[in-house]
């Protein structure tokens, strides 16, 4: 559990961790003195500094956003750090990318945050420095908390739903807590108490809604009724048009298996099924049905349409159905850019569908070598995909695929990676897990070929005949009925 003490071990860390050269010690100090020109008690300096070193970085920048738009591209210099005063600063939540890999932060006019991280691990080696580096290092440190709380969720649904209820309360209760503690020693804006918040309650809330499918299984009948009655409490002070939060991922994790769980309600209200299909036609036009009448604004309704849309068309096998949901979405989207994005998914997809030829895409082998990857398509293929940023993916995805290259030694199994741009990062991962680099690949163009494929989820797998014809262009390994399509190959 996250405590005020395990905030402060991390704060003395941050200063053994980071040794700043005369330079840039005098760098920072002058940063300090420009800020504290500004006017603190009304914020009204409207600008900040953002900077900070990067350990074995995977390129040569990061991307600092606002919200969901692009601030600048930071280039790391030949120490790997990087600088950049934010002007007319929008205070609230920013993110920043590198490799493919994301975290928040907040920035508030007259902040000067210095980050460090090694990309080796990500998340659990970030720690931030600087004015307004305590509030961040307290979101990282509840975000690794919560993290690690979630891999352990599994174990948890199977209790009986007044013992997970107790549970989740209980797991809230404490992390909220410690933000007291936390507040009355650091005593903080209201951005960041909403932002901290937030980060509680919509990952407990998520957990609540995602109970029902765990407990009684994904094909069963959702037993609401014999939930405790105040189990969906919570949904009464539900905002679902808060515009500080409409970038803000936990949220999001929070609003899809919410109106995933409200359109199940409607889906057995209207029909007389007794087994639950989430690829329904029905259950899935209710969802972005009640998306478009309950949420007014515009830039959440427009994510959440998006990607329930985009869920559905990569994963329906009637073109009927697909042609339906896609005219509804379009009918509501009122977002032109993501309308495109579905578009040209559902154009995509077309060409993927069972029997047509796999496209052209190149990749490159552990050489260097280039080439098409319909060239080394000999026998039945299944193809899978793995990035950095979901390790636990990377891992379990080739160790499965160990076993299953015993169980049918016919096929062949080729590992793609789909963002690394570095031939020595996307190796020495591999290496270090000590797995084997022979039908390990990565694209030549990751953003081109991503795109091609419709690889929207790292879960996707594509299965290939002989022939270099698409069996599956959306299976899953980890689903129950995987082996079924690799029998079909034998």
């Amino acid at each position: 559990m996250q405590s005020i003490f395990l905030y402060e071990i991390r704060e003395r860390k941050v200063y053994s961790l980071i040794n700043f050269n005369m330079k840039h010690l005098i760098v920072y100090i002058l940063l300090s003195i420009t800020l504290l020109g500004c006017n603190t008690k009304d914020n009204s300096c409207g600008q900040a500094y953002f900077g900070g070193e990067i350990i074995n970085p995977n390129n040569d920048y990061l991307v600092l956003y606002d919200n969901a738009v692009p601030i600048d591209t930071l280039y790391l210099d030949e120490n790997n750090r990087f600088l950049h005063k934010v002007e007319n600063l929008n205070s609230g939540l920013h993110s920043f990318v590198h490799g493919g890999e994301y975290q928040i932060v907040i920035l508030e006019p007259n902040d000067s945050i210095m980050l460090r991280l090694n990309t080796i691990d990500f998340d659990e080696s970030l720690v931030f420095t600087g004015k307004g580096s305590k509030k961040n290092n307290y979101l990282i440190n509840l975000y690794l908390s919560l993290d690690s709380e979630d891999k352990m969720m599994y174990k948890f649904s199977k209790l009986a739903p007044e013992q997970f209820q107790h549970k989740i309360d209980s797991l809230r209760l404490n992390k909220y807590n410690n933000l007291k503690v936390y507040d009355e020693n650091y005593p903080n804006s209201e951005l960041f108490n909403k932002v901290a918040k937030a980060s509680i309650d919509f990952s407990y809330y998520a957990q609540k809604e995602l109970y029902p499918f765990r407990y009684y299984g994904n094909y069963k009948l959702v037993k609401h009724d014999s939930l405790p009655k105040d189990f969906y409490a919570f949904r009464k002070t539900i905002n679902y048009n808060d515009e500080e939060l409409k970038d803000f991922y936990p949220y999001y994790n929070f609003l899809f298996p919410h109106f995933n769980n409200l359109a199940l309600d409607k889906y057995f209200e209207t029909t007389n099924d007794s087994i639950f299909d989430r690829n329904s036609i029905d259950y899935n036009l209710n969802k972005i049905h009640l998306i478009d009448s309950l949420v007014g604004n515009k830039a959440i309704k427009n994510n959440l349409l998006k990607y329930a849309t985009r869920n559905f068309l990569s994963y329906c096998k009637s073109v009927k159905d697909s042609d339906v949901l896609f005219n509804s979405y379009i009918e509501k989207s009122t977002d032109s850019e993501h309308t495109e994005q579905i578009t040209n998914l559902y154009s995509t997809l077309k060409k993927l569908r069972p029997g047509n030829r796999f496209p052209d895409v190149e990749i490159v082998n552990n050489i260097n070598e280039t080439s098409n990857i319909n060239t080394i398509f000999s026998k039945p293929t299944v193809v899978y995909f793995w990035t950095k940023a979901s390790k636990s993916h990377f891992k379990n995805s080739h160790k499965k695929v160990l076993e299953l290259q015993e169980a049918y030694p016919n096929l062949d199994f080729i590992s793609i990676n789909i963002n690394s741009g570095s031939s020595s990062v996307w190796k020495r991962l591999l290496k270090e897990n000590n797995f084997v680099l022979d039908n390990e690949f990565r694209f030549r163009n990751p953003e081109a070929a991503k795109k091609i494929l419709a690889i929207n989820y790292i879960y996707k797998v594509m299965i290939v005949n002989k022939d270099k014809y698409i069996v599956a262009s959306n299976a899953n390994m980890f689903n129950r009925n995987f082996k079924k399509e690799l029998n079909k190959l034998k």
